[in-house]
């Protein structure tokens, strides 16, 4: 009998690197699951252009690409583990690109939401870890997954980070993530218990997170949080794809006006590599 599917996203350029080793060091302890990986850098993944048309009902991205071919692996698998390197300061730049494309995801939230999801950021130095692990987990969210946990592993070299010590104690948390046998990592106090985030803004009522808005006070060496902006809550969230709609609607009855806008400003000295226009 074929066991539980286990989806390992690799973004990292290298072959055999940090991120592609610790996928399979979880999945190594993840007895019954089947591996199968996706080097995200092997895709065809298109801008976005912004256009909302994926918003209509029955109307699919018309860029042709390998979208909806990663979206359809995730939502067939059980659980998904996303491992992406650190570059300067933020997540490899492939990350940012899928996660771009989060409104075509919107068909597939039901589907993904529902599935235990945890996240790897591989780095060579803390002190450059910048707003990378926030990051990486915002863009994963993004497209509907409810990510449980994420863990920060330290190497530069392919294959370092298995010499740190605290190697296999990161390994055994991830496996705990994906299979819920291990507290969420946001039950830290330093991080966000919504969004995983730890990057907060200084507010009069307190720190705010940087991305959920919610609001916390610092408690010695943790973050009590005493509020969750409904803007980022489940309905808030289905609130905000009837807004964007609602704009794809507004766009027809002031086409015009903008239209006008866009030609007082059409013309530019562009400067353009040889052969292109």
């Amino acid at each position: 009998m074929a066991g539980k599917k286990l989806l390992g996203l690799i973004a990292s350029y290298r072959r055999l690197g940090n991120a592609e080793i610790a996928v399979k060091a979880v999945a190594e302890q993840m007895e019954g699951w089947d591996l199968t990986l996706i080097r995200l850098a092997q895709l065809t993944i298109l801008p976005c252009k912004g256009c909302y048309a994926c918003l209509l009902p029955g109307i699919r991205c018309n860029l042709k690409d390998d979208m909806e071919w990663l979206l359809e692996h995730m939502a067939e698998a059980d659980a998904v583990l996303v491992a992406a390197p650190n570059y300067v300061l933020g997540p490899v730049g492939i990350m940012k690109m899928i996660a771009d494309r989060a409104l075509q995801a919107a068909p597939y939230y039901e589907r993904l939401s529902g599935k235990k999801t945890a996240v790897i950021l591989t780095l060579g130095r803390e002190d450059y870890r910048g707003y990378a692990d926030t990051a990486l987990v915002a863009q994963v969210s993004a497209l509907g997954m409810n990510v449980s946990g994420v863990e920060l592993l330290y190497g530069t070299h392919p294959g370092e980070i298995a010499l740190m010590n605290d190697f296999e104690e990161k390994i055994g948390r991830l496996r705990g993530y994906l299979m819920d046998e291990a507290k969420p990592s946001s039950q830290t106090g330093t991080r966000c218990p919504r969004c995983h985030s730890d990057l907060f803004r200084v507010r009069e009522g307190g720190l705010e997170c940087a991305l959920c808005k919610s609001m916390a006070r610092q408690d010695g060496d943790r973050l009590a949080f005493h509020f969750f902006h409904p803007e980022f809550g489940e309905e808030g969230k289905k609130e905000h794809m009837k807004w964007l709609l609602g704009k794809k609607e507004e766009y027809v009855k002031i086409k015009e006006k903008l239209s006008a806008i866009q030609n007082r400003y059409r013309d530019g000295n562009w400067l353009t590599p040889p052969g292109k226009k």
